[in-house]
């Protein structure tokens, strides 16, 4: 750089303005500046677990010798973390890729308390359903077996509830 026709050596300073002239760095620097109450809430967490690394260490320690206790044979398999590595990016990609899914499953009714407590009446049911056919795979036969079956009062009751969440279904069918 030259001032008043001598050469200078380009100070720090001047280095720092030529990248503020840069777009990206402008770019990088408005998102920390709009990011900065976390950065600093970062720091501080980050700050208290480096001057908690002691005890974190002993803790984890601690908690591996216990787990090596309750190994059978006392000591833990070796770790292929090749295969742990390649396993973990095969399961973030795939997260990655039913993001979309999981969001609507989770914004849907499905985490409604009623509705947990119904699917797990319904699995309940599906699984005792089994124990049954397992127990005794005789099945009404015939239109007669079937209106037989029907006077059982816990078939009345389950066709009904069917039937109920059939015509439910039909009408969000027609409101979408």
């Amino acid at each position: 750089m030259a001032l008043n026709g001598q050469l200078v050596a380009p100070s720090p300073a001047d280095d720092l303005l030529a990248r503020m002239d840069e777009p990206q760095v402008v770019a990088a620097l408005n998102t920390l500046l709009d990011h900065a109450d976390l950065l600093a809430l970062l720091v501080v967490g980050l700050d208290g677990m480096l001057s908690r690394s002691e005890v974190i260490g002993d803790s984890l320690a601690e908690a591996l010798g216990e787990l090596r206790g309750n190994v059978p044979g006392g000591s833990l398999p070796p770790i292929d973390y090749k295969a742990l590595a390649s396993s973990l990016a095969t399961l973030s990609g795939s997260v990655v890729g039913a993001t979309p899914a999981l969001s609507a499953l989770l914004s849907s009714s499905l985490t409604d308390p009623k509705a947990v407590q119904v699917i797990s009446q319904l699995a309940g049911a599906l699984v005792e359903g089994r124990e049954q056919i397992d127990r005794d795979p005789a099945a009404p036969s015939g239109v007669f077996g079937l209106l037989r079956a029907l006077k059982d009062e816990d078939v009345a009751r389950g066709l009904g509830y069917l039937l109920q969440v059939a015509k439910a279904f039909g009408r969000q069918l027609g409101s979408s």
